[in-house]
């Protein structure tokens, strides 16, 4: 745990809400809210107007890109919310009574954790699995892999390097190679996620996406960053 004063550490909090897509970077009264359990929900129209959107934006002819996008939105958002606070020492946002505002889109934006706590790397993980398997149960009943497919899986795993390498990128203390290892291993999947301490960037995501089918390119971290497709 990093030691400094509650101002600096709130001070640190608040970079964080600059540099990544966070719960506060989204006005509270911007988008209307729904509970998790209801946008999870595969009979209802959050989930599959989500995925529907993605398959929309992307212009994807396979209808599982769209889905497996859903898992890594949230499971970007879900890191972003709570693995800043992690490696600060600050209390971290828990997902046990989270809501989720949706665009009329249909797309994803922002994350209304609950309460803030002090948590170890296990209940980190135990908090996000508990939050990310109903989606990837719903996912899969509208047709997308098996929930426990690494399709899903990677991406909150891998999000977590992510995070982590662009703390450190804009100069935040602390030993983000080591926190991420400490997330890693507390997920027990450490095979979805790369760490080369000397590489830059040092995470690399062992799964995809899906969104360089839409032509956005690669992401710093893609696990393509060395494909035929890319070098060409």
């Amino acid at each position: 745990m990093l030691e400094c004063s509650p101002a600096v550490l709130a001070g640190r909090v608040r970079e964080c809400d600059r540099l990544l897509p966070r719960p506060g970077t989204v006005p509270s009264s911007a988008l209307p809210t729904v509970p998790w359990a209801e946008f999870c929900d595969p009979t209802g129209p959050w989930l599959s107007r989500c995925a529907a959107e993605w398959q929309e934006r992307g212009g994807f002819q396979h209808r599982r890109a769209g889905l497996v996008l859903v898992s890594f939105r949230f499971g970007w958002l879900a890191a972003c919310a709570t693995v800043p606070e992690f490696h600060l020492g600050a209390p971290v946002p828990v997902l046990r009574d989270l809501r989720v505002a949706v665009t009329a889109e249909g797309r994803l934006s922002a994350l209304r954790p609950g309460t803030s706590q002090v948590v170890t790397a296990r209940q980190w993980w135990q908090d996000l699995t508990e939050a990310f398997e109903p989606l990837t149960r719903a996912l899969h009943e509208l047709g997308g892999p098996p929930p426990g497919s690494h399709e899903y899986w990677g991406n909150p795993v891998g999000s977590v390097g992510t995070v982590l390498w662009r703390l450190q990128r804009a100069g935040l203390p602390g030993d983000a190679i080591a926190t991420a290892r400490e997330l890693l291993t507390a997920t027990g999947r450490e095979h979805l996620l790369d760490i080369a301490p000397d590489r830059d960037p040092w995470p690399r995501r062992t799964t995809c996406c899906q969104w360089w089918r839409a032509g956005g390119g690669y992401c710093e971290e893609c696990v393509l960053w060395n494909s035929a497709s890319r070098r060409s």
